[in-house]
């Protein structure tokens, strides 16, 4: 049985490779737009129409009504570019986005054997790949529209091993560095692509080497140029508690950070799209535990290679070598040196993983000869059946915003996207005290304009508003400039707080915006309704000369009138007598 396997023929892997596929990830194919496709896509005017191309590459992913028009700290103008094509020819239709999206991933996936069977015999390769298609650890790539960036970045780059692999010539290394180049701008993390191809090229094909140095050059150079334009050159969003951490808090936590994909590719259970915590202070559970398991794994993978050097041939040793460098290539960019948007994520091993399997495959080619061949195929076949089983289940997990948000937290309990996503899905639905809740779980865990943002709108509506001026007054932390924050916290002080701490608000709120008529009029409620008429009437004359203003209420302050006046937006009325 093993000996047909061996001689498949590349159809037949690829008709095996996509049956498995599209079986597996059919439930994720009418799942609907949610989290950043909303901000991406759906709420992106410019991606409507592929005629704004230029856009893409002229700056990030996210639409800003004013100023740039696509805003953020990320480089992803090929992504961009796809949704846009997508959104012009089917408009807002999730299935093309996803059927594209799974598409993209098998045929990564048969890539995947295409260079393996380079290193190992078909029916090893197409096992190995198999396990690369459907491991759950890679479902959030195929199910999660905004990991398209995942797709194309690894597709690319594959495609560039594998005609190294595949052509000798000095010129089909254009090839390769024109697929490069594409890689990287899908995302930049495809830098890794280009040390694997180095590396591949200084162990196995050494002669090619100068040459596709040279070659890289313009397109390296041409990515750098296209990014520092749009987005600069170290963009970060600063949007995760591991940014807080210093460096030396960050290597504590690089073991539990290793020992979690290394635990996740074996038990692949429990999943969530980011994981945020930190432990950035020794620990037995956390630091000391994860650095045994991982210093033990090392042992194994030196004790291997020790091994292999000396029983196998040079050429097949460097196999291994090549694999664990792979690896620790893709692991290595991870790790925190440089803080990214999430301690770990699922899709961060999509790359890693092929080193992995590419090591686990030179230590099964050495055994499977002595295994019984019927025994090693039921093996095989009942190892990726119940990992695609628990991926196509993953993919119902997609179906709908609340359920993946509540499933993150579950799963992820520093997860304070989630908790502020649910706090805007429950104040939708009218459930304020839950939104309030949601919101300053997730401030508490992550301060961020958003969850302050709903915070003081969920303790707003609710009455709570000795609340809401103290989220409003975080909020100005994050933007001093805007001047309806401090509108908004003006409007509080006229019924809630100290008067003398209120004024002085007020008058540096009108010190930092003068004319400001809102802010004024609040300051001449404020002074009046403490019996400060004189300053009240300086107040309120300042008000009508900046904007429109109630005519009873300058009636009633410059007269010495009592007076009510009612805000809407938080449905309070105030009577100064």
């Amino acid at each position: 049985m093993l000996s047909k396997i061996n001689n498949i023929k590349n159809w037949h892997a690829a008709l095996i490779i996509a049956t498995t596929g599209f079986a597996t990830f059919f439930t994720g194919l009418k799942n609907p737009f949610m989290s950043d496709d909303l901000a991406q896509i759906v709420n992106n005017p410019l991606v409507h129409s592929i005629t704004n191309i230029h856009s893409f590459f002229a700056g990030s992913t996210f639409y800003n009504v004013t100023g740039s028009p696509l805003i953020g700290t990320f480089y992803r103008p090929l992504m961009t570019t796809v949704f846009s094509i997508l959104y012009t020819i089917f408009g807002p239709h999730t299935f093309y986005f996803h059927f594209l999206q799974i598409t993209l991933y098998i045929l990564s996936a048969f890539m995947v054997f295409l260079v393996l069977k380079y290193f190992f015999k078909p029916a090893l390769a197409i096992f190995l790949s198999l396990i690369f298609l459907v491991h759950p650890i890679n479902s959030q790539v195929a199910f999660a529209i905004p990991s398209m960036q995942e797709e194309l970045f690894f597709l690319f780059g594959i495609l560039a091993i594998w005609s190294l692999l595949r052509f000798d010539s000095v010129k089909s290394l254009i090839f390769a560095a024109l697929c490069l180049f594409l890689s990287l701008l899908s995302k930049e993390t495809a830098v890794v692509f280009i040390v694997v191809a180095l590396l591949y090229l200084f162990w196995f094909n050494r002669k090619r080497l100068l040459p596709f140095i040279g070659i890289m050059v313009v397109p390296v150079a041409s990515y750098l140029l296209l990014r520092l334009s749009a987005v600069g050159f170290m963009g970060h969003a600063n949007n995760a508690p591991i940014d807080n951490l210093g460096i030396w808090q960050r290597i504590v936590t690089m073991p539990a950070i290793v020992f979690f994909y290394i635990y996740h590719f074996i038990f692949p259970f429990k999943l969530a799209r980011a994981y945020y915590w930190v432990h950035p202070t020794f620990s037995v559970r956390y630091v000391l535990l994860p650095l045994i398991i991982d210093v033990i794994i090392l042992g194994l993978i030196v004790y291997a290679a020790k091994i292999l050097y000396k029983k196998l041939p040079k050429d097949q040793f460097l196999i291994f070598a090549f694999f664990v460098a792979w690896m620790v290539i893709g692991l290595l960019i991870h790790l925190q040196i440089i803080p990214l948007d999430a301690t770990t994520s699922e899709t961060w091993f999509y790359f890693p993983m092929i080193g992995l399997l590419g090591m686990i495959g030179v230590v099964l080619a050495i055994f499977i000869p002595r295994i019984n061949p019927t025994l090693l195929i039921i093996i095989g076949c009942l190892l990726i059946g119940s990992l695609a089983f628990r991926t196509a289940l993953r993919g119902h997990d997609y179906r709908d915003a609340y359920t993946i948000q509540t499933i993150d937290i579950a799963v992820s309990k520093e997860s304070y996207s989630a908790y502020n996503n649910l706090s805007i899905d429950y104040m939708a639905q009218g459930k304020i005290k839950e939104a309030k809740d949601y919101a300053a779980r997730s401030v508490s865990i992550f301060p961020t304009y958003a969850g302050y943002d709903n915070l003081a709108t969920a303790s707003t509506e609710l009455g709570d508003y000795v609340g809401a001026m103290q989220a409003y007054k975080e909020l100005l932390v994050y933007n001093k400039n805007d001047s309806s924050l401090y509108e908004k916290i003006g409007e509080i002080t006229l019924f809630t707080g100290d008067y003398q701490s209120d004024k002085k608000f007020l008058t540096d709120a009108t010190n930092t915006f003068p004319k400001d008529a809102t802010l004024w009029m609040y300051l001449a409620i404020l002074e009046d309704g403490n019996g400060d008429k004189a300053n009240a009437k300086t107040s309120i004359l300042k008000a009508a000369n900046f904007g429109q203003i109630s005519q009873q209420l300058y009636d009633s302050i410059m007269l010495g009138k009592p007076f009510t006046i009612k805000f809407g937006d938080i449905g309070k009325t105030v009577a100064v007598k």
